[in-house]
């Protein structure tokens, strides 16, 4: 709902992805220590969900998305993105 139904993720040049969201995905990847949680959670295509796999998101990419996300959800802030779970 976040997202619209759109994919979160970028499909090129640092733009989004313009599909219609089929997966969630955990953006830090639970295989590699992500959380199961709602900022960690990112609406992906098909696509986009397995060009990502299980690779540890840069900083770079994290702060474009999380920009890119207040202009879509409304707050005019940067919406944290990623979480790892407690050791």
């Amino acid at each position: 709902m976040r997202a619209s139904g759109r994919c979160e993720l970028e499909s090129g040049f640092g733009r989004r992805c313009s599909r219609a969201a089929e997966h969630g995905d955990h953006f830090y990847p639970w295989s590699k220590g992500g959380a199961t949680s709602l900022q960690n959670f990112v609406a992906a295509c098909s696509h986009c969900n397995r060009r990502k796999g299980a690779r540890i998101p840069s900083p770079w990419l994290i702060s474009r998305l999380e920009r890119r996300r207040a202009s879509y959800v409304g707050t005019g802030q940067a919406i944290p993105v990623g979480e790892r779970r407690s050791l």
